[in-house]
């Protein structure tokens, strides 16, 4: 029994982690495609395609025994409201991002866009958040999977691989519930990935609710929004995060002369670390990639500011005198003592990724 309950708990896992990529759209720990069937009609058509490594969620009974790939579910996904049950305790519930702001989450929640309204509220709730520092506190839960959010970045896979895909009850595949035609049942594997690299790029996953163009162009004007996209991951991975955390370059800066002047900030890559602060003087860095938290006076926490906003040590070195009053000299060995400390355990503040300006 002991070791049926391990395994049950693990194939749940790998269930789970397997329903995040689908829905979200990034690779977890699975090595092929995952596929949601809205209806059983087409579970041994797409069998007859799938590959190893691949995962395919179908209609509860769909499956036969043997077929180690299937993950059966009950329920829907389609409207809000509706729920999808993916093993003893495992319950999604789908809501609408327009909503969000407004509804308790209260277990795992699936909220999808659905519509040109629901990218807008994003993209608004995105533009408060950089002006304001004020996150939409449902999007910061652990329980929330936010639809499609990689395709807001264009994280394709490479070689045209899909992370995932949506097969409709007309038998249509779809690089998720909204997205991109991608072909239809019967076509062979290699026709779907030809398309998905013809189609790569960001908004791919919505391609049938909005234009992609304009898309694109409201995309082009939130260079940010890929560490906006990272911050929201890095926060509701992050268990006792403060209630309101304070995090540099969303609501303005510890070091003022970043948002006095305008020419100085750039676009800090989602790759490089965060500082954020909650109650008191007291920051902490916070490397997105290995989650390390590292805690930090004001002083330090000013110095690493101005290296990861200018990517560069005589350019923070400038900064910082400026921001306090004093010549570079003054300043200089504070500066180069953070940039040496976190090199030591393998962080360059520096060369953490810098995207164009």
């Amino acid at each position: 029994m002991r070791v049926n309950s391990i395994t049950t708990a693990r194939n749940g896992h790998r269930s789970a982690l397997a329903f995040e990529q689908y829905v979200r759209g990034k690779r977890t720990i699975v090595e092929g495609t995952v596929l949601f069937l809205e209806t059983a009609d087409h579970l041994e058509a797409v069998m007859s395609q799938a590959r190893s490594g691949d995962v395919i969620f179908a209609p509860a009974g769909a499956a036969r025994r043997r077929d180690s790939g299937v993950v059966e579910y009950q329920g829907d996904l389609c409207e809000p409201g509706d729920k999808v049950m993916l093993g003893e305790g495992c319950t999604f519930e789908l809501r609408d991002y327009v909503a969000a702001p407004f509804i308790s989450i209260v277990g795992p929640t699936v909220l999808r866009q659905r519509s040109a309204e629901g990218i807008a509220a994003f993209f608004s709730d995105a533009d408060t958040a950089r002006d304001s520092g004020v996150f939409v506190d449902q999007l910061l839960s652990g329980a929330v999977l936010l639809d499609s959010f990689a395709s807001f970045i264009g994280t394709d896979s490479a070689g045209g691989f899909l992370d995932r895909v949506h097969v409709t009850a007309a038998g249509e595949y779809r690089d998720g519930p909204d997205g991109l035609l991608l072909g239809v049942v019967g076509d062979e594997w290699s026709a779907i990935e030809s398309r998905a690299i013809h189609g790569a790029g960001r908004g791919r996953a919505f391609a049938r609710i909005v234009d992609r163009g304009m898309l694109e162009a409201d995309l082009d004007d939130r260079p940010w929004l890929a560490r906006y996209i990272a911050a929201i991951d890095l926060l509701r991975g992050w268990d006792g995060v403060p209630t309101r955390p304070a995090i540099s370059g969303f609501g303005g800066h510890l070091v003022r002369a970043l948002d006095e002047l305008p020419a100085l900030p750039g676009v800090v890559s989602a790759s490089a670390p965060y500082l954020l602060t909650g109650d008191g003087d007291e920051w902490v860095l916070v490397d997105p990639l290995s989650r390390r938290r590292t805690r930090l006076g004001v002083d330090t926490a000013r110095a690493a500011e101005c290296l990861i906003a200018t990517g560069n040590e005589s350019a923070a070195v400038a900064l910082l005198a400026a921001e306090l009053g004093r010549g570079t000299s003054n300043v200089a060995s504070l500066v180069h003592e953070v940039q040496i400390r976190f090199a030591a355990v393998g962080l360059d503040l520096t060369t953490s990724g810098r995207e164009g300006l």
